[in-house]
Formats: structure tokens, sequence, C-alpha cells
């Protein structure tokens, strides 16, 4: 009996200890599209890939991950569209500070592609320390 309850304290403590490696974080998903409002040629992938560099890159040099998709939404004129479109995923731990580089990346795409949204969408997750 002894041994057994043993045991069990030793399970516990190692499944309590399992739960602690773990700590919550956020995930955003951002929605660059890449068709212009005022019919201007769309996004090039050259002009992404230096954006990448220049400005989400430099504001979260630990790692992102991205791909391309094929959007589509509605726009402010009621109007379907559809455009290629880059995501850009990443995983921080919640800070105003980190907002703050989230909200400067969508406002300087919006400004220099002259973009009227970019899509974000955030969730929590839980990530190994």
């Amino acid at each position: 009996m002894r041994r057994t309850a043993s045991a069990l304290l030793v399970l516990f403590t190692l499944s309590c200890a399992h739960l602690a490696i773990y700590e919550k974080q956020e995930l955003d998903m951002l929605y660059f599209g890449t068709q212009k409002p005022d019919g201007s040629p769309e996004v090039t992938e050259a002009e992404w890939q230096k954006f990448l560099a220049d400005e989400i890159t430099t504001r979260f040099p630990d790692g992102l991950t991205t791909w391309d998709a094929s959007g589509q939404w509605r726009d402010s004129h009621n109007v379907l569209e559809h455009e290629r479109t880059h995501i850009v995923q990443l995983v921080h731990p919640q800070s105003a500070e980190v907002e703050g580089r989230i909200a400067a990346i969508i406002a300087a795409y919006k400004k220099q592609f002259a973009q009227e949204a970019v899509y974000h969408v955030r969730t929590d997750v839980w990530m190994p320390r």
C-alpha cells in the first residue's frame, strides 16, 4: 500500500510539473492583400519581400511564418474582391509593446500600398517554455 501511494505521489508530481512547462502566449495572423483599390498594379513579389524584410522581420527578428493564399473579401463599396494574399503568423507574449509593433506594421502596409485594411486575427496559444 505504501509503495502504491508513493508511486501515485510521484505520478501526480510529474503531471503537475508537466502542466507548469507551458505558458500562455498570443498568435496573430495578418492578411495582406495585394490588389490596390486605385487600380494600379498589385503589390509585386519584390515589393512584398522588401516590406517583409524592412517592416515585419525587423520588428519580429526572433521568427515568424509566412505563406501565400488566394483571398476574397467585400470592399467598402460592397464589391466582392479576389486577390493574392500574403499571410504572416506571429507567436509572442502579450504586451503593449508588441501591440504597438503590430499596429505599426499594419499602418505601414496600408500607407505604402494604398490598402483599405489588413485583416488581423488573434487567438491565445499555449507554448512550451
